[in-house]
This record gives C-alpha cells, structure tokens and sequence, in this order.
C-alpha cells in the first residue's frame, strides 16, 4: 500500500471496505455506528480519503469506493483478519481480545511480518482438521499448566536398551490401528531391543511380544523416557 494514511484513517477505510461487502450504499452514520463515533469524526475522514481518490462522497449523499479505494480497503480488511487468526487460533486469544488486538497493532507492522504470518497460518492449515499437535499440546498447557513439551521425544530416538512410557501416537485411521492392535497404546511401557545396521526397522518389546516398526512408525510416537532402565515383563 503505497498511499499515506494515518492509523485513524485506515481504520475508516477499512470500515468502509467492511459494509460495502454487506450493504450496496454506504453512510457516514453506518461508519458511525459501526465505529462508535460522532458523524463529524467521519465525515473528516471521508474528506481525506476523498482527496487522495479512494473514495467519491457527494454532500449528503451515500458514500462509494473508487477502484483504488476498494484495493487498499481490501488490503487493510485482509492484513486484519490475518491478524486475528493468528492472534485468536495460535495465540489462542479470546475472540475479544483478539479483534481489539488485531486492530491496536495492524497498523504499526512491517509486510514481511504480516506474509510470514501468512506463511505460519498456511502452514498451519496444512495440518488434520487445522489443528497440529503443538497447538493442542499448547492449548492444554493454557488451560492446565501442564507443559507436554518436556517429554516431547519420539520413539525412533529411544537408544537400546532403554524403555519409555507411550505419551500419544499421531497417527491417524488404518495405521494408527494397527499399532494399538500390536499394544502400542497410550501409558504403556516400550523398550528397544535392537536396531538394524541403518536405523531401520527398529524391534522393540511391549506387553511381553517383539515387534518391529519402521522408523517413520516410531517417529510419530511420542514418548517420556524412563529415568531408570525398567524391564517390560521381566526382559
């Protein structure tokens, strides 16, 4: 966005963008009430962003965005929902306190933040049902205190000879299955056997049987290493 803009007059922009996509006429008192202000704050505002062609106002008559206008607002309208979603589904904000947020801080950052908190939000997105591990283990450590990341070790790197305690498996449908059909559940106790030359399969023992998995298997295995070297039904 190349045209200079104070912080108060994007947020009228922007609220103009907003009950243009609701409405198909705009007026100083929908901004008004929109914004909680008086009409002559808006029309001061209308009169700037008429000067620098974002918008066309005859006197008293409805307000319209110029193609330029509908651009930046847009623009605007979308650095803000960005930074609502980053601050309400990574920072877990209440929805509150994340659109008040977004709004007291849109203004004052860079575009590269605001693309690499695209980049997060896709990135994130890309995950099962939107939500990948780290957020629910961040959303349970918000909500009990209790910071899952401390044991956040996976079951390929448990060295011979040692055992753990199965802390989740992220996993899903048929695979995921499979493996709690082997024993491999949650609060069960595993121990490495061996592991082939190159790392892979890895044998291990549970419930008092052998199995193997691949390494790409046991790396979706979360485990809390035990401090000493328990044996799993005497082995």
């Amino acid at each position: 966005m190349d045209i200079a803009l104070t912080p108060s007059v994007e947020d009228y922009l922007k609220t103009i963008y907003e009950i243009s996509k609701e409405k198909r006429v705009v007026r100083i008192k929908d901004i008004a009430d929109k914004l909680k202000v008086k009409a002559s704050s808006v029309a001061n505002a209308v009169k700037i962003l008429a000067s620098k062609n974002l918008l066309v106002h005859e006197h008293y008559g409805y307000i319209e965005l110029t193609d330029q206008g509908i651009a930046v607002g847009r623009e605007l309208y979308e650095r803000h929902l960005v930074l609502y979603r980053f601050l309400n589904q990574v920072l877990q904000l209440d929805p509150d306190i994340s659109r008040e947020d977004a709004c007291a801080i849109e203004h004052h950052l860079h575009s590269e933040t605001v693309d690499r908190i695209v980049k997060l939000l896709d990135f994130i997105s890309a995950a099962p049902n939107n939500k990948p591990q780290w957020i629910i283990k961040f959303r349970k450590f918000l909500d009990t205190g209790i910071n899952e990341c401390r044991y956040a070790k996976t079951l390929d790197k448990l060295e011979v000879g040692k055992t753990a305690v199965i802390k989740s498996i992220n996993l899903k449908g048929g695979l995921k299955k499979r493996l709690m059909d082997m024993g491999i559940t949650k609060g069960e106790k595993i121990k490495v056997i061996k592991k082939a030359p190159l790392g892979d399969p890895i044998e291990f023992s549970v419930k008092g049987y052998n199995i193997s998995l691949r390494r790409s298997e046991a790396k979706e295995i979360e485990i809390e290493e035990e401090k000493d070297d328990a044996t799993i039904n005497g082995q």
